[in-house]
């Protein structure tokens, strides 16, 4: 493996919260197979749910003398801790990371190549683009998508239909003025919002520059620029201000979306509208069973009534320790998570999206069909190793909020640039 990248790798993060004697060079993989596959998973995925001793099992049966340990991994510091494990001379066999801190591993070197297994797995040349994009570096292929997830459009149907909506919007400028209606109709509930957006909400935020042909940053001869000035890009963030100032409440500019709870402030009736991920309405419901049959979707509408808007497609990757002993039987695995049969029961009892559209089965909950159409209308993040500093930094989040909260757009977002270019290029050789 690498080691310069993967000192590289890790001295760019802005947090370490390990000790780092790993990457000092005197590591050495291990070379003799222990019949045994280590693999990290995250929380909150297909690995802390009984659903992956399926995938096991499946597994097991072409490789009866193979264990295999599956540790759950917590998110957060995650990225230099993976960094520091497939450093180590003793690295799991295999690794599961958010999408974003992907193009860290795969610049780092610790992962193995997978180029020319790429055709092996299944459904591999309809990849969602916001996770396969991620997985490669310099042309190679390091990892492997797992799953995706991306956002709708949750409202409540009785609150549309007592302030005379009659079906959900087809553009942008409408889906603004039914905010409006169905502020009038609530005037009596206090801190109300048509549709509750908070200002920290980047993932909703950067489709608004996205559709107005904008890109957050472009590379060119291995240099990154971000672009955040640029002319489409100022477009966006007026809209978007725009919007979140008209639809949402004042209080909500400067927080995230779990503190207040969306879920609990749509729960309890004091929003019409709300950007969620598909499992969000389960908590919804959990918090008022009544709301049951009185959620409906649809995707966040464009511009114009011919296009939806661009969503941002997050999710995991996986990839394979270089120091693995056993990678034929790593890649077996992740040719089981990633097949069609192991991505529709993920879709169908976890709500995940799956890798690939054609993988969604019938009988979904109507968000996770409306979130697969949606992302066959996708951008991708900046395939830099520096998009993890910048989710360490929460610097997305912080530059939305201040655009919420009336900061000069032309020069927070110089200010952007410049912050955002450094990050991008820090691992540069």
């Amino acid at each position: 493996m690498n080691r310069s990248r993967i000192r590289y790798a890790l001295t760019a993060l802005p947090v370490l919260a390990l000790t780092l004697t790993a990457c000092g060079g005197g590591g050495v993989a291990k070379s003799d197979s222990d019949n045994k596959l280590t693999i990290w998973m995250m929380t909150g995925g297909p690995g802390d749910n009984p659903l992956i001793k399926e995938a096991t099992a499946q597994f097991e049966k072409d490789h009866p003398d193979m264990e295999v340990d599956i540790e759950i991994q917590q998110w957060d510091g995650v990225a230099t801790k993976i960094t520091t494990a497939l450093a180590s001379g003793n690295p799991p066999d295999i690794v599961e990371m958010g999408n974003t801190q992907t193009p860290l591993q795969t610049y780092s070197g610790g992962l193995a190549d997978l180029t020319g297994s790429k055709k092996s797995f299944e459904g591999s040349e309809g990849w969602l683009t916001g996770l396969s994009g991620p997985s490669e570096f310099d042309g190679k292929l390091y990892a492997v998508p797992l799953y995706g997830g991306t956002k709708v459009v949750m409202y409540n149907k009785k609150m549309f239909a007592d302030a005379g909506i009659t079906s959900p919007p087809k553009t942008l400028a409408e889906l603004q003025e039914h905010c409006g209606t169905l502020a009038d109709a609530n005037s009596g509930t206090a801190n109300f919002s048509g549709f509750y957006l908070p200002g920290q909400y980047w993932f909703n935020g950067m489709p608004f520059l996205f559709a107005k042909g904008g890109k957050i940053a472009s590379q060119k001869d291995g240099k990154w620029q971000a672009e955040m000035s640029s002319p489409a890009n100022q477009a966006g963030l007026k809209a978007w201000k725009s919007f979140q100032n008209t639809c949402s409440t004042p209080s909500s500019v400067g927080v995230n979306t779990d503190s207040p709870d969306q879920d609990q402030l749509f729960a309890d009736g004091k929003a019409a509208m709300a950007y969620v991920k598909a499992w969000e309405p389960a908590a919804v419901i959990e918090k008022n069973p009544e709301m049951k049959d009185n959620i409906g979707f649809f995707a966040m509408p464009g511009y114009t009534a011919d296009s939806t808007m661009p969503v941002i497609v997050s999710g995991s990757t996986i990839g394979i320790a270089a120091g693995s002993p056993d990678r034929d039987a790593a890649e077996d695995w992740l040719r089981v998570v990633t097949g069609e049969k192991f991505q529709q029961r993920m879709a169908t009892e976890l709500n995940l999206l799956p890798i690939s559209p054609s993988f969604t089965p019938a009988g979904v909950p109507e968000q996770l069909t409306v979130a697969s159409q949606a992302s066959k209308v996708s951008r991708p993040l900046p395939n830099s190793p520096g998009e993890a500093t910048l989710e360490t930094e929460r610097y997305n989040e912080q530059f939305f909020s201040k655009i919420a909260s009336g900061a000069d757009i032309a020069s927070s977002s110089a200010a952007y640039d410049k912050h955002a270019t450094d990050a991008f290029n820090s691992l540069s050789d």
